[in-house]
């Protein structure tokens, strides 16, 4: 007997430390796939090479750590972070419910550039769905946060490789069938011999004939899927939303504010124009025009049905009055009455931040109307500082750029259009997102918006392109870390969404060989998230009135402006939906009032990180082993020591 509980203790011993293994095959799955990459040779010739990429996805909490051998770029890290995040989107699932574990191994010497990041997601979806990546199918493309796919170089060395490793089907982004490849030539001079480069364009397709390879071009990671997986990943109707009764009341209301107060302006200017002299009431009476044709074009709009547009015409006939009056007392104080100005300006900033501040969302459709005043109220703030750095330049008027005067205008209404954004407190379903998720997904996504525009400032800088857009999403980017930093969440979502799309369109609009396709891609991408939203009850105002101005500038045929707009349009949505994916976590709250609250108290620590392994250390930081999983091991291992025992001592 003695006997058998040793031989007992022992079994159950040995099956004890085993759990912890077992429990982490039951947990984690996995993806495999090759990617192309190109490298030079010492003679200058650029030469493709395919790679093992390994993904690996388990139950955590949204974690990405990539390792590489040899070592990569910065770029191709960040797209593992965007990998996670776009996989777990596309197919609805909480990234902050996963870690993710990226391994990248490659025959040349290192590893540069984002052009494994679309490759990187679908074999993310792979393994978030179980299924495995055919291997005969062989990718090349960044993934842009939007899921379209980014073009990228030195597609013929790669499709080259590829048709070597033996890819039946070679994916390219859209627009990128034809492409340029640097050539060397050897000439001749005398007795010397000298290597030359020139360049030739190539036809993707006819090369992959004659290497036996079937080249395809691919716009989204949807696409990619298809070939690359087999499935068809479905996604809600891509049908024009459209907006929910409750929503055009509370815009009817905006734009008929505004169109009362920019006329009980241009009122009190007009009565006030004998006192100027004939230049000064000239300027003011072109001023006054302007805003009256803003508030022409705004109830024209409304009557269309353009809500959002009417209201946009509406604001700024508003702040075109103010600044007419604004010229109107210059013109009979002189510059002491900027300060005047200034300080009003300053003080309703000053008010509306005060509010905004002291108050906590009751809904979902609510948060977003305060992440969307937030956002307008550091506009406002914004407009201010250029108005006082303005003023002590002594530029008070229009010249290349607005003036003084002009900004202060727009920094006061702006102001009360975060303002009137409370006004769709109360609007949507009464649920609440919990703080320390609110806090995990502004810290994703911050951390990603600093990858996507670094990376966006690094691809302009290579072609020594500029980019207005760029700037303003570093801009964007600036405010929403120092926001975070404060401790205010709502306005670093806000401005963060902001500086994520205005740097992917950034890149669309220097690097996208097909616009049309982009649009088409991001058009249906907006239009299915906001339709998933409405679907959930959730009301997304700010992805509504993006999608219906990308709309308008599509119709005027401005397709880059419409490719912007959409971009905000559905990186609002992708914002909220984050938000919102762990529906279990989400708090029924008893009344839709906004309640006050005490200051955010700001964290220092990210929820996503990306860490760079080196070669001789696994990216495997621990296993997953869970209390119900684990005591069923236990004892499963007691029962069977002890019939071994029994069956030992019988013997």
């Amino acid at each position: 007997m003695h006997r058998m509980v040793k031989i007992a203790v022992t079994v159950l011993l040995i099956l004890t430390l085993l759990a912890p293994i077992t429990s982490e095959a039951s947990n984690r799955s996995r993806a495999f796939t090759r990617v192309p990459a190109v490298y030079q040779t010492p003679e200058g010739i650029s030469m493709g090479s395919l790679g093992n990429l390994t993904v690996e996805v388990e139950p955590g909490e949204g974690y990405v750590y990539f390792s590489a051998d040899p070592l990569t770029q910065i770029d191709t890290q960040g797209a593992a972070r965007t990998a996670a995040l776009v996989a777990s989107y596309t197919l609805g699932k909480d990234p902050l419910s996963y870690n993710f574990y990226y391994r990248l191994e490659s025959d040349s010497m290192i590893i540069g550039g984002p052009s494994a990041g679309a490759a990187m997601t679908v074999a993310t979806i792979a393994a978030l769905l179980g299924k495995e990546v055919k291997q005969d199918v062989v990718m090349t493309g960044m993934v842009n946060p939007d899921g379209t796919v980014g073009p990228v170089g030195g597609i013929p060395e790669k499709l080259e490789a590829a048709a070597k490793g033996g890819a039946k089907v070679f994916l390219v982004p859209a627009g990128q069938r034809v492409v340029e490849r640097t050539v060397p030539k050897q000439v001749k001079i005398g007795p010397l011999i000298m290597t030359t480069v020139e360049k030739e364009k190539v036809d993707l397709v006819e090369l992959g004939k004659k290497l036996g390879v079937e080249v395809k071009e691919v716009s989204t990671i949807a696409d990619a899927a298809r070939y690359m997986i087999g499935i068809e990943l479905e996604r809600p109707t891509a049908k024009e939303p459209n907006l929910p009764k409750e929503l055009k009341g509370v815009i009817e209301r905006w734009v008929d504010h505004y169109l009362k107060e920019s006329e009980s302006i241009r009122k009190w200017v007009e009565a006030n124009l004998s006192k100027l002299s004939y230049m000064a009431r000239n300027a003011v009476e072109k001023v006054l025009a302007l805003s009256e044709e803003l508030s022409n074009k705004a109830k024209k709009e409304l009557a269309s049905g353009l809500y959002y547009t009417a209201s946009s015409f509406a604001f700024q006939s508003t702040f075109e009055a103010e600044y007419a009056r604004s010229l109107v007392y210059f013109a009979v104080s002189g510059p002491k009455s900027i300060d005047l100005i200034a300080e009003r300006a300053s003080d309703k900033i000053n008010s509306v931040g005060s509010k905004l501040n002291g108050t906590k969302p009751s809904s979902l459709s609510s948060l977003e109307a305060l992440i969307a005043a937030k956002t307008r109220y550091y506009m406002a703030r914004d407009a201010l500082s250029r108005a006082t750095l303005l003023a002590s330049k002594k530029v008070y008027f229009d010249s290349t750029d607005w003036g003084a005067l002009h900004w202060l205008s727009y920094a006061y209404w702006r102001a009360e259009t975060a303002e009137t954004w409370t006004w769709l407190f109360g609007v949507g379903k009464g649920k609440i997102v919990p703080e320390s998720r609110l806090r995990k997904v502004a810290s994703v996504m911050l951390y990603e918006a600093e990858s996507v525009v670094s990376y966006a400032v690094s691809l302009l800088q290579d072609v020594g392109a500029t980019s207005d857009l760029l700037n303003e999403a570093s801009d964007d980017l600036d405010r929403a870390g120092a926001a975070f930093s404060s401790g205010d969440l709502y306005g670093s979502l806000g401005m963060t969404t902001s500086a994520l799309a205005k740097a992917t369109a950034s890149i669309h609009q220097w690097f996208t060989s097909d616009p049309k396709a982009v649009q088409d891609a991001l058009r249906k991408m907006s239009y299915s998230s906001i339709n998933e939203l409405l679907r959930k009850g959730i009301i997304p105002v700010l992805a509504l009135s993006y999608a219906e101005t990308a709309k308008v500038y599509e119709k005027s045929g401005s397709q880059f402006d419409s490719i912007v707009y959409f971009e905000l349009s559905s990186a609002h949505a992708h914002m909220l939906s984050l938000l919102t994916l762990a529906g279990s976590q989400l708090k029924q709250t008893p009344s839709t009032t906004p309640t006050a609250t005490g200051p955010e108290i700001p964290t220092k620590t990210p929820t996503t990180v990306t860490v760079t392994v080196p070669r001789t250390v696994t990216s495997n930081p621990k296993t997953m082993v869970t209390p119900t999983s684990q005591m069923v091991l236990l004892l499963g291992a007691l029962l069977i020591g002890l019939l071994a025992g029994y069956l030992l001592g019988k013997r």
